[in-house]
């Protein structure tokens, strides 16, 4: 890697008014900083309510050179050996076969000036809660029992008023329109914030925005539906993550796991009835709703217990989504059955003992940890006059506490931990791992606290680590279960459950992420090598994605570890650590590209690491000695029929299935998905063609701008994101565009229920490449952030930096954490692209889970599922939940008849040891010009907000050598 210095083109003056720096704003707000000023002067009729969410969307980087600083004080640091007691904590529980035929009472509040609330991870407010606390009660239950929710909606009215249709991204107008509003707002707020870049105060006046951008607009408390986009902040519901429980109504008709449902505030329909509207939607309901949630369920006319696991609650309000569980709205539903009882009695000789309380001969216990680590802040753009009000806690990351709590535990001891990935955005991909020694971050650097014997008292200091240290100072852990479902293996064609020793997976091998400068090579040079690297090849690939004594966690996992405190560990201080993944998205690739471009910037990317508790080994070991977590296994119950892994044989149709369908008998049932987009910061310079403008004229400003005389492509206020369910390419070759959610979208998915099917799942989400120097290149009409941006493979991408570094990555992909409801995913592949585009399958062995990163850059996953036991309409969506709420979610129609399901045979389906070419021949890979189209297009099919963008047909920008 060279390190030829060249500056990148500074955005033109016209752009920026005040002479603010756009970058270093959005890097600053990505912080905190700039969500923090939003609070502080948001307008009652709020309109452009995703604006935020795309601020604070980039990567960031903070002004910290830990080279350049002396060593920083440990200061009020816990020092975990001088605690006289444990200060872990957890919400409270609560168990309903002691409240049978009662409800637990969730009462969604808001909070008026949230000052210190707690909330898990959020950089922002807790704006709203279950009854003033975050997270929620925690609830444990038997597998055969029933939860009864009411969920009580106290929130005051929607008060925005929410664009519909098209709309343009506030925060990237073209220069002449921002100027004119920046114009509008000085002139008609003179008590504005004038301590705020010239740059954000369209985000903060929208009123002008839609002044000079007449956008169509409806009343938030009025909207008459589901639409795509930010928007009705204080509409609630409950959705219960990783249950296969019924997805609309029970028999008795009462309400379960309907996601569509939606509780409005009373304000609301009092609005509503005041100009006349006295009708709800079949789905709405006023103030309050009760959910019954029946675990067991009827198979063949036997009642079957839902297996135990770790699983939790928290709200699916569309458009809402993201602000609510952002704020702390979530808590842990756990499941507790026969694995629980089986491994309990050998742990304590009790099948149910006290989850919280050290029991038996080897202190076992359970401890619950709620990790999140919010990236882009939620925001109640519904607040009306109090959101000027709004103040901004610290970071808490843990059960919903600011700072890491101290765990005790004697040599020799053994828990189980139960931990969930309740992060909501691009930064929330975690590798959890227990560390030798204490950590702890300072001004974006991670630090091992080390204490120095003295004469008269010993003293501590913070030494620098490094990722390398990190990767040698793991302490063993073992695996029992992956989204909330004990693990599931088949040894000698035998089906069984089995704790996995992470020790051993990839032991011995070396991650290529991890560098060390050479001579003469800055520590960015190195890290961008190192990040290069990871994508050489399939066994770079796994050796980076699967590291011993690692889990790895994408947004709405959860992992179930057994960790023993060794027994040689006195007096011993370890943490409990979830570093951020760094290899999921390719802001890391673009940031450390920045600073080897630019190294005096000085510039520094904040880490999203999370020190979740310090564990002190003291005391006397354990009675029962030093146990061996892997006779565990011998122990574990039957796998139930749910858990099985799914066959081929059952995706094969039979005769009078196939003489409805269409599908020849014996063929599999299968089917091909995409998920795309891209966001308004990282949107790409895009000329409309010739015609377009007079066609649609009326659309100025808000579909489409003109800079430098250039008729350019606005980016869209919902962004593009979306999925195409006909991306099967042996069948489609052309697959038309993708589409955001539609309840009744006739284009829906549509399957039978008491079948399976294979799915195969592409990310079309892919990085762009540019000329930054606009001055060598010019670009006419490119502003900002905005550049002519080029498809190019990763490796042509790098090479081409390597020899000219202004040549960067302008528009940046991420893996979408995929995310199905009621049934499970028997997960078969995870293949990720390596710089040439080929696929690799990083899974050692197949899985079942409920979420699953679909890695981008025409990444794929495959897997097997049954739509067992329930018919009925459910979803799947990126639970990235921005991406969710701007239309990334697709109904699942689960039909009793075969008439109408809308699957594809093929003879031949994935296995998990094919090659990926021998897949690519089952499941065609799209090229990167399809995928260019597809991630910059859409079609929203709501009838309330319907449009089809960008309304022509995309050019490839071709890049010249």
């Amino acid at each position: 890697m060279t390190q030829t210095k060249k500056n990148i083109t500074d955005e033109p003056k016209e752009v920026n008014p005040s002479g603010f720096d756009r970058r270093k704003f959005l890097m600053l707000s990505a912080t905190g900083v700039a969500s923090t000023l939003t609070g502080c002067a948001i307008n009652q009729n709020t309109s452009n309510s995703s604006q935020l969410a795309e601020v604070t969307s980039i990567e960031p980087v903070v002004p910290d050179s830990v080279e350049s600083q002396a060593m920083p004080e440990v200061g009020d640091l816990v020092n975990p050996a001088n605690m006289p007691t444990e200060t872990w904590q957890e919400p409270w529980v609560w168990r309903p076969e002691r409240w049978r035929d009662s409800c637990l009472e969730l009462n969604v509040v808001e909070f008026q000036n949230p000052g210190d609330s707690t909330s898990p991870g959020d950089q922002g407010a807790s704006l709203f809660s279950y009854g003033g606390t975050s997270p929620g009660p925690t609830i444990r239950v038997k597998s055969d029992g029933t939860v009864r929710f009411r969920v009580r909606n106290h929130l005051d009215q929607n008060q925005q008023n929410t664009p519909v249709g098209p709309a343009p991204d506030p925060l990237e107008l073209v220069p002449a329109v921002r100027n004119q509003v920046i114009s509008l707002i000085k002139e008609q707020v003179p008590d504005r914030n004038t301590n705020l870049p010239d740059f954000f105060l369209p985000f903060l006046y929208p009123e002008q925005v839609n002044e000079v951008i007449p956008v169509k607009l409806l009343p938030g408390w009025n909207l008459g539906g589901h639409i795509n986009g930010l928007h009705g902040a204080h509409t609630t519901n409950l959705h219960t993550h990783g249950l296969h429980v019924e997805p609309q109504r029970n028999k008795d008709g009462s309400h379960s796991d309907n996601l569509f449902l939606r509780i409005i505030p009373q304000a609301d329909w009092e609005a509503r009835k005041a100009i006349g509207n006295a009708e709800l939607d079949p789905n709405e309901h006023v103030g309050e709703l009760e959910y019954k949630i029946q675990l067991s369920f009827d198979r063949n006319g036997q009642q079957m217990p839902h297996p135990p696991g770790t699983h939790w609650y928290h709200p699916h309000s569309h458009g809402a989504t993201h602000d609510q569980v952002a704020s702390g709205m979530a808590g842990f539903l756990i499941i507790e059955g026969d694995v629980d009882e089986e491994i309990n009695k050998v742990m304590t000789g009790d099948p149910s003992p006290d989850p919280e309380l050290k029991t038996g001969r080897w202190d076992y216990r359970e401890r619950l940890i709620f990790l999140q680590r919010v990236f882009v802040a939620a925001s109640d753009l519904d607040a009306g006059p109090r959101r000027g009000q709004l103040r901004f806690p610290q970071f808490p990351a843990v059960n919903g506490l600011v700072k890491p709590r101290v765990i005790r535990m004697r040599p020799g001891a053994v828990e189980r931990w139960r931990v969930l990935n309740g992060s909501v955005d691009g930064a929330g991909t975690k590798r959890f791992m227990v560390l030798k020694g204490q950590y702890t971050q300072k001004n974006g650097q991670m630090y091992r606290v080390e204490t120095v014997k003295g004469e008269k008292e010993d003293s501590r200091r913070l030494i620098a680590v490094t990722d390398k240290d990190f990767e040698e100072n793991k302490l063993d852990l073992h695996q029992l279960a992956i989204d909330g479902i004990t693990r599931v293996v088949e040894r000698d064609g035998k089906v069984r459950h089995e704790i996995k020793d992470l020790s051993r997976q990839n032991a011995g091998t070396t991650n290529p992420y991890i560098t060390t400068p050479l001579p003469g090579e800055s520590d960015a040079t190195a890290k961008l090598r190192g990040f290069e690297a990871v994508f050489r090849d399939g066994d770079s690939l796994r050796r980076s994605f699967v590291r011993p004594n690692e889990v790895y966690m994408v947004n709405a996992n959860r992992t179930d570890i057994l960790f023993k405190a060794p027994l040689d560990s006195a007096d011993q201080i370890f943490t409990i650590f979830a570093r951020e993944a760094h290899i999921h998205a390719d802001s890391m690739q673009e940031v450390l590209q920045r600073q080897v471009v630019r190294p005096e910037s000085g510039g520094r990317r904040p880490l999203f690491d999370v020190v979740v508790a310090y564990i002190h080994v003291e005391g006397k070991p354990v009675e029962g000695g030093d146990f061996d977590i892997q006779s565990l296994n011998t122990y574990l119950p039957p796998v139930p029929p749910l858990l099985q892994p799914v066959r081929a044989d059952e995706l094969k149709v039979p005769q009078k299935e196939a003489s409805i369908t269409g599908a020849k008998p014996g063929q599999h049932r299968t089917r091909v998905i995409s998920y795309s987009g891209t966001g308004g910061t990282d949107w790409p310079t895009i000329k409309v063609p010739e015609g377009f403008t007079e066609k649609w004229a009326d659309q100025k400003n808000m579909l489409w701008g003109n800079h430098q005389g250039v008729d350019l492509l606005m980016p869209n206020l919902t962004r593009t994101m979306a999925i195409n369910s006909e991306f099967d390419l042996s069948k489609n070759p052309d697959p038309g565009l993708p589409r955001k959610f539609a309840h009744n979208d006739p284009k829906r998915t549509r399957v039978l229920v008491n079948t399976a099917e294979e799915w195969a799942l592409y990310n079309c989400s892919q990085m762009l490449w540019c000329h930054s120097d606009r001055k060598r290149f010019p670009q006419p009409g490119s502003y900002g952030a905005h550049y002519v941006s080029y498809p190019i493979s990763r490796k042509e991408g790098q090479d081409r930096f390597a020899k000219d570094p202004e040549f960067i990555i302008s528009t940046k992909g991420v893996d979408h954490p995929f995310h199905i409801h009621v049934n499970p995913m028997w997960v078969l592949r995870i293949d990720v692209p390596d710089e040439n585009g080929d696929l690799h399958n990083i899974l050692p062995e197949p899985v079942w889970m409920d979420t699953v990163p679909i890695p981008r850059h025409g990444g794929r996953v495959v897997f097997r599922t049954r739509f067992d036991d329930f018919a009925g309409q459910w979803v799947n969506h990126c639970h990235l939940l921005l991406h969710e709420d701007n239309g990334m979610m697709q109904m699942v129609d689960c039909q009793e008849e075969a008439e109408g399901v809308n699957y594809n045979g093929k003879q031949k389906v994935a296995e998990h040891g094919m090659n990926g070419s021998e897949v690519d021949a089952i499941y065609p890979k799209p090229s990167l010009e399809l995928m260019y189209r597809q991630n910059l297009s859409f079609i929203d099919p709501n009838h309330i907000a319907y449009q089809e963008y960008p309304g022509f047909e995309l050019k490839i920008p071709k890049l010249e050598d």
